[in-house]
Parts: structure tokens; sequence; C-alpha cells
């Protein structure tokens, strides 16, 4: 049974196979339909055409004052000194808002400095502290002991300490 079935996938993988190439070898066959959207659309533009190699306007060569016209000579240099002081006005906020920028810079670093400095301080403080509290504790420890050994009859160790 189980020949059977090995043999009808194997006949039917090879039919398979055959179909499939011979599908992809009749190109003639696959034919797309006309679009018909590109019906409507209009036919595509020409390629433009190059620029010219050389451009004889004033961008290259600029003609003289003389010919050129004195109305248009005057609005481009108004324009330009337009230009100009809004550039140094522009460079003027630029050199502001950096030395601003600097002042708020060195504030900001000053204040980190003192906040390290207080952070340093507080924690040098903490630990003198803790210091202290374990000092009062081993005292008090070393008192107590003392009291119970001078009420035990030790009079050795009686003293007249009031507390640590």
């Amino acid at each position: 049974m189980n020949r059977i079935r090995t043999g009808m996938a194997g006949g039917v993988l090879a039919v398979l196979l055959v179909a499939g190439a011979t599908q992809a070898q009749s190109p003639a066959r696959q034919a797309t339909p006309p679009d018909p959207v590109a019906a409507l659309l209009p036919p595509p533009p020409a390629p433009a055409k190059p620029a010219p190699a050389v451009n004889d306007g004033e961008a290259w060569h600029r003609a003289p004052d003389e010919q050129q016209d004195p109305e248009e000579l005057r609005v481009t240099r108004a324009l330009n000194d337009e230009i100009l002081q809004r550039n140094l006005l522009a460079e003027n906020q630029e050199r502001a808002d950096r030395a601003a920028f600097e002042a708020e810079r060195a504030r900001y670093e000053a204040e980190v400095t003192r906040a390290r400095e207080a952070q340093l301080a507080y924690e040098a403080a903490l630990r003198e502290a803790e210091a202290a509290q374990r000092r009062w504790a081993a005292d008090r420890a070393l008192w107590e002991a003392d009291i119970r050994a001078c009420e035990a009859g030790d009079r050795t160790r009686c003293s007249t300490r009031v507390g640590p």
C-alpha cells in the first residue's frame, strides 16, 4: 500500500513538473492584455534639450555699470545693503546668544561644582556622625558592663562617672 502511495505521489509530481516546464516555455500564450488607462493618457513628453554649453548672460560676464540700467543698479545696491544689514544684525545676535550661552553654562558648571562640594561635605559629615555614634555605642556598652560588674561586687569597676 505504501508503494502505491509513493508511486502515485511521484507520478503526480512528475506531471506537475512537466506542465510547469511547458507553461514556462510558451511565452506567446501569456500575452498581457492592453492597458485601457494607457490609451487615455497623453503620450510621454519628449526628452528635454540639453543646456547650452556657454551662458552669455550677466551671470558669467558682468557688464560695466554704464551699460546697465541705473534704476536696476540702485535697486540692486539697496537690496545688497539691506542683506548686509540683516547679516550684521544676525551676526550680532549670534554673538550675543553665544555670550549668553557661555555665561549660563559657566553658571551651571559653578552650580554643579557647588552641589558636588556640598554632597562631599554631607558625606564626610555623615561618616563623622556615624563614627561618633559607634564610639558612643561602644562607650555606653562599656559603661553598662562596668555598672553590671560593680553591682555584681567588683568594686574596681565602680566609678563616679554618670553615663557614657
